[in-house]
């Protein structure tokens, strides 16, 4: 049985505000910080034998708080980096999740942005490929043990798309994940999946205060 705990990155100022930051390289805020030390905290008694990382900086600012607690030296692969968004970086973006906007705006909005990054930025498919292959990776180096990943939002949504199809939950349309969330994966000898769990924030102070 391998399993694997995916990691998002903590909060930095751009998510907070819903800027889009793809590959721009933005450091944990004060907050992330905070999450990073505190889900290090949460996993800390799992005997890992691999802590994987986007390289870029809110990543590694995560991996490392986990590094301490672990053990481990964060192992940073490129095909883990978040999607790049060309024109549209440093650009605020709609929060699906707190408004219900109609279909018109969505479909607007959708077709704009792929638009956008097809002439500045990364296509949805050229980012899939080098996630998955980065992914693949990661499975040939788990030899039945426990790995760590450490990425981003877009990244473990292909990444669970792979396993598990789109069986979004309801009313989402894709695997999201909060920051310093922890999911879990296992995968048995006959390479079938099961989501252990989705999106945990428990660990989270700001979510135990109602904050």
């Amino acid at each position: 049985m391998k399993t694997f705990i995916l990691v998002r990155h903590g909060t930095t100022d751009w998510v907070d505000r819903h800027i889009l930051h793809g590959i721009t390289d933005i450091p944990l805020n004060d907050n992330g910080l905070r999450q990073a030390r505190e889900v290090a905290e949460a996993i800390k008694s799992i005997s890992a034998s691999h802590l994987y990382s986007s390289p870029l900086t809110r990543c590694m600012q995560t991996a490392q708080a986990i590094a301490a607690q672990v053990k481990l030296e964060p192992i940073p692969l490129d095909g883990l980096k978040e999607l790049n968004f060309g024109w549209l970086e440093g650009k605020p973006f709609r929060d699906y999740s707190a408004q219900n906007f109609s279909p018109l705006v969505r479909f607007f909005d959708q077709y704009q942005h792929l638009f956008i990054r097809m002439i500045s930025g990364e296509s949805i498919s050229h980012m899939r490929r080098r996630v998955l292959a980065a992914w693949q990776r990661i499975l040939d180096e788990n030899m039945g043990e426990i790995s760590i990943v450490v990425g981003h939002s877009a990244v473990f949504n292909n990444i669970l798309i792979h396993h598990f199809g789109k069986n979004f939950p309801k009313g989402m349309h894709y695997y999201s994940m909060q920051p310093c969330s922890i999911g879990e994966i296992e995968i048995n000898d006959a390479g079938q999946a099961r989501l252990v769990r989705m999106d945990d924030i428990s660990h989270l102070s700001d979510t135990n205060n109602g904050n």
